[in-house]
């Protein structure tokens, strides 16, 4: 029998019901609105996540208020830095999902119910086996209304061991984003090193520069009103004046060069686009102090340092264990399993009860492929073992011509320097001629502009230098960033 329609109790509900029916209709509307109106244009969107891309890497980035000493550079990058940024995400999304692979050891258990109701018995008739003639009136021992419920739980024993397997590799993936995260911390403060050294070595050029362009600009003044009073003729007039407007264009090189240094360090420390970066005074006269280089300690170092050769044999690891569950997969699965049920038919004598077994499964016409998977899973794994011996003797090479640059670094920087002593020598004896009337001042103005690109080549071949050795303990593996305690 169907249930009976509900009456209304007055004609006074009617409106109510309409006016229910108009707010749900109304609020359903707002809801479509607003689900079109967050759809936003290619062009929108892009302008949208810039805006919070430019404000995230802004709220990022630290503020320096002190000159930067090479090792407070060094600490700003390996904290700011956006790529180490991400490359500490990945690290973190790794750990997480060591932890999601480490759940998955846990048995499964499940909890379960019905509620319902058949429109009819679940009624059935008997018939004999031998004579074939109904033996028993149709009946049922079920109501029409079901009620039950249940808790389960199943170990399966390949799945576990498989859930092991995975576990561990995971395992070991996370220690490969901490190994590739640790080698772009190397690589970067090998950068910030390099800009370092250039944006000092540039400032100081550049201050010798603006110097001198202050005379070169002082000397075209005085040949313009030279050339005006026809003291000297138009020809030699523009000779010297094209000679001199290409030296002051020179001078603004070394200018621009330290600009541009100084731009690159300030990104590669994460600072905001646009941050002035002022750099610590640094004495360039007082000479780096000899290195002897012992290539056998430096090889076995770097041998047991780099973070590529974890990663390989990390690699190796998830390579074997991924042999170890296709082995796993030949086996025949054992799954144990128990269950607490209960069912609130009144015809049943027990409406609760356990059961508890074990089921055995086995996939026999599986067993071929599964065994040549983990044949070609063990060439796999001596694949990347001869894989991280070239990644070896590939960073040896590394190691020798990183050692083989800082010597021809150190000879460069050696001539270089002894050069531009010798250019400021002579400029002193033709400073000292021009005032003794010898010489006049156009010929030492002259060499103070190569007096520059001596200085400029002698302060490069030191950067250089720096750059060298830095280059040789990134080979190394060695980590470059000084700990937050030590001094500058």
């Amino acid at each position: 029998m169907a249930p009976p329609v509900r009456q209304l109790r007055n004609l006074s509900e009617l409106p109510r019901l309409f006016r229910n029916r108009s707010r749900f209709l109304l609020i359903a509307a707002l809801l479509v609105l607003v689900g079109c109106a967050t759809d936003l244009t290619r062009e929108q969107a892009r302008e949208h996540f810039a805006q919070l891309d430019l404000a995230a890497y802004r709220a990022h980035g630290p503020t320096v208020v002190k000159p930067v000493t090479l090792n407070d550079a060094l600490r700003y990058a390996d904290r700011y830095n956006i790529d180490v940024w991400v490359a500490a995400r990945e690290r973190q999304f790794q750990s997480e999902l060591v932890t999601h692979a480490l759940l998955k050891l846990l048995p499964e258990l499940r909890v379960g119910g019905e509620s319902s109701r058949r429109s009819e018995y679940d009624a059935a008739r008997s018939v004999s086996l031998q004579s074939g003639e109904e033996s028993l009136e149709p009946s049922y021992s079920a109501e029409k209304d079901v009620r039950r419920w249940n808790i389960s739980t199943t170990w399966s024993m390949i799945d576990f061991g498989i859930s092991f397997f995975r576990m561990r590799q995971q395992a070991s993936r996370e220690q490969i984003a901490a190994e590739r995260e640790r080698r772009l911390r190397q690589n970067l403060a090998l950068e910030v090193t390099r800009a370092y050294w250039q944006a000092v070595t540039a400032r100081a050029v550049a201050r010798r520069a603006d110097c001198v362009d202050a005379e070169v600009i002082g000397t075209l003044e005085g040949l313009r009103a030279e050339m005006e009073a026809r003291t000297i003729s138009e020809v030699e007039g523009l000779q010297r004046e094209t000679a001199l407007l290409e030296q002051q264009e020179e001078l603004q090189r070394y200018r621009r060069a330290y600009l541009s240094a100084r731009a690159e360090l300030a990104t590669l420390m994460g600072l905001p686009p646009g941050t002035l970066l002022t750099l610590a005074e640094v004495d360039l006269s007082v000479e780096p102090p000899p290195i002897e280089l012992d290539l056998s300690e430096l090889e076995w170092e770097a041998l047991r340092s780099r973070p590529e050769l974890y990663e390989k044999d990390l690699e190796v690891a998830i390579s074997r264990d991924e042999a170890r569950v296709t082995l796993a997969q030949m086996f025949p699965n054992l799954s144990l399993f128990w269950r607490y049920e209960g069912d609130r038919n009144r015809y049943l004598f027990f409406d609760e009860w356990q059961q508890a077994g074990m089921n055995v499964s086995w996939n026999l016409l599986a067993l071929p492929a599964q065994w040549q998977q983990h044949r070609a899973l063990e060439l796999q794994t001596d694949l990347i073992g001869k894989r991280r011996m070239a990644v070896a003797v590939a960073i040896l090479t590394q190691l020798h011509l990183a050692a083989i640059d800082c010597a021809q670094a150190d000879e460069e920087h050696r001539l270089r320097r002894d050069i531009a002593e010798k250019h400021q020598r002579l400029l002193a004896a033709m400073a000292a001629a021009a005032e003794e009337g010898t010489s006049h001042a156009g010929q030492t103005l002259e060499h103070k502009l190569k007096q520059i690109k001596a200085q400029a080549r002698s302060l490069g071949s030191l950067a250089n230098l720096m750059i060298a050795r830095a280059r040789v303990e990134n080979t190394v593996g060695r980590n470059l960033v000084p700990a937050a305690a030590d001094d500058d």
